[in-house]
């Protein structure tokens, strides 16, 4: 079946004949004629048909079937050719690898081939989507893939959300979950993580939870705001491709949830980094030369403590509306999320527990020492990253005292305290913001060695916890604020043994001696 066209000049001109316009338009006036036979379809419309396209080196062909399918070019006897290109529509989404029938033989197909390894890649699941237009052509051996693939191999997003359930719409679109396994899908992240996070694709139902080292649960700042963020579907989780990106101030620090540093007063060594005025605001102090640091705990992950480090480096009324007739404890917020540093005050004192018992209701304060995590109120709020520094009183309305506490959680008397005869009570402030675990007393040689010293020098200490040729102990205790030691040198003076050869007990003189307080959180 084929139509052959025959064209016959009108005119043909001989060498001594001379041209004129006559003889060109008969010349322009050529014969034509047609032979064979055709089909009324394939020379009545300017259609594109199966029938038409047969006559080229590629076949549009109808399709079916899903992962074996079957092509068919209407009219025509097919042969399979080395070269031959196909046309199709895709009928169904592939669910796997993908067979051709055309012309009587079931061939592969690969998605592509590479001819250095002699080795084909099949096709994966969601490939081919129905509705798509694929061209494939025939190696002699298979048939490979020409047409872009249905499935993206990445596909990329931007969240525009205000948490860490982030969530993207993609073009194009994502039809399942299982369509993504394996392809890699990167996101820019808006927010960002303050722990668990989870990723939504195209609205589908059920947002899947975003994992990393397999299967460890995001902790926070892994995901910064900003962030182009790699993950990988494994059929039940988002995969973390992307590094961890946890904010720059997470640090390992040797003490947690405390000021790590400040400054300190010359002569004392106690910190004074907090100041007030008439009023009811409190400042800080100093730092613009010595920076407050605080460390701030957030419970543990896999590569152990969580702790974020802020530096406060400028001055300023961070602490305002102080007033009645009261005790405020003060302290410094971080933000999970942004990192941002802000301040406020309670009328409760924190408390610091190895329990998990967490003190219930607005303004209380509790923080796990097992755990790493600061509660406001009840244990099922979401944890704070907040740190206490100070406290102060206030008497009708307005700021009396302020106390900064001391850094690492570690206090040493300020000054020494004289000893007297007399029973007596020795106190002292120690700045901690809750009662110590550790506590001790020692006397402080005052005199250079020999005579009533015994042999001790100036800056020398004693352990007076216990002592005396009677056996009584110093009464030392502590409560969330002052130390204290009772005890009557008078009646029971401090003995120690001289350094002789054969060691004799012997008094201390009061006078040679001075107090000094120690005490440590514990934790």
């Amino acid at each position: 079946m084929a139509l052959t066209a025959t064209v016959t000049p009108a005119k043909t001109l001989v060498g001594t004949e001379r041209v004129t316009n006559s003889k060109l338009n008969q010349g322009f006036a050529p014969t034509a004629t047609l032979s064979g036979t055709a089909d009324t379809s394939q020379i009545t419309d300017d259609a594109v048909t199966a029938a038409k396209a047969a006559f080229g080196a590629w076949f549009y062909c109808s399709a079916s079937g899903t992962n074996t399918i079957t092509l068919t070019a209407s009219g025509h006897t097919i042969t399979l050719v080395e070269g031959m290109i196909a046309r199709f529509k895709v009928a169904t989404d592939n669910t796997g690898a993908v067979d051709i029938t055309f012309g009587g033989s079931t061939k592969d197909l690969f998605r592509y081939y590479n001819a250095t390894t002699a080795a084909g890649v099949e096709l994966a699941a969601g490939d081919l989507r129905a509705g798509q237009n694929c061209e494939v052509i025939y190696d002699g051996t298979r048939w490979q893939l020409l047409s872009a693939l249905g499935s993206s191999q990445v596909v990329v997003g931007i969240d525009a959300g205000s948490t860490h359930a982030y969530a993207i719409t993609p073009t194009p679109s994502v039809r399942a979950y299982a369509d993504l396994t394996g392809v890699p899908v990167v996101f820019k992240a808006n927010t960002i993580n303050s722990g668990a996070a989870t990723l939504q694709v195209s609205g589908l139902g059920g947002a899947k939870t975003i994992v990393k080292s397999y299967n460890q649960t995001l902790a926070a700042g892994d995901i910064k705001a900003g962030q182009w963020v790699t993950v990988v579907y494994d059929g039940t989780s988002f995969q973390l491709q992307s590094p961890v990106t946890a904010p720059s101030a997470r640090t390992t620090v040797s003490v947690r949830q405390t000021v790590l540093g400040c400054s300190v007063d010359a002569t004392t060594g106690l910190p004074n980094f907090l100041t007030h005025s008439s009023g009811t605001t409190i400042s800080t102090q100093n730092c613009a030369t010595t920076p407050l640091v605080v460390a701030f705990a957030y419970g543990h992950d896999d590569s152990g403590a969580v702790d974020y480090v802020t530096r406060i480096s400028t001055d300023d009324d961070y602490w305002t509306g102080l007033g009645g007739t009261t005790t405020y404890y003060l302290y410094v917020d971080r933000n999970v999320s942004t990192g941002a540093i802000t301040y406020g005050i309670t009328t409760n004192r924190p408390t610091y527990v190895w329990t998990s018992t967490v003190a219930v209701g607005a303004g209380f304060h509790t923080y796990l020492i097992n755990t790493g995590f600061m509660y406001e109120g009840s244990a099922t709020t979401t944890p704070v990253q907040r740190v206490f520094v100070g406290e102060a009183t206030t008497s009708g309305g307005s700021v009396t005292g302020v106390t900064a506490y001391c850094p690492r959680g570690q206090f040493v008397s300020g000054a020494d305290i004289a000893t007297t005869l007399t029973n007596s009570i020795k106190t002292d402030t120690h700045q901690l913001g809750l009662v110590p675990r550790t506590l001790r007393c020692v006397l402080v040689c005052q005199t250079q060695g020999g005579g009533t010293t015994h042999g001790y020098a100036i800056g020398d200490e004693l352990n007076a916890n216990c002592y005396g040729g009677s056996g009584v102990n110093v009464e030392l205790s502590a409560n969330a604020t002052t130390l204290t030691n009772r005890t009557n040198w008078g009646t029971y003076a401090p003995s120690l043994f001289n350094g002789a050869t054969a060691p004799v007990l012997t008094s201390l003189v009061a006078a040679d001696w001075k107090w000094r307080f120690y005490a440590d959180r514990g934790w």
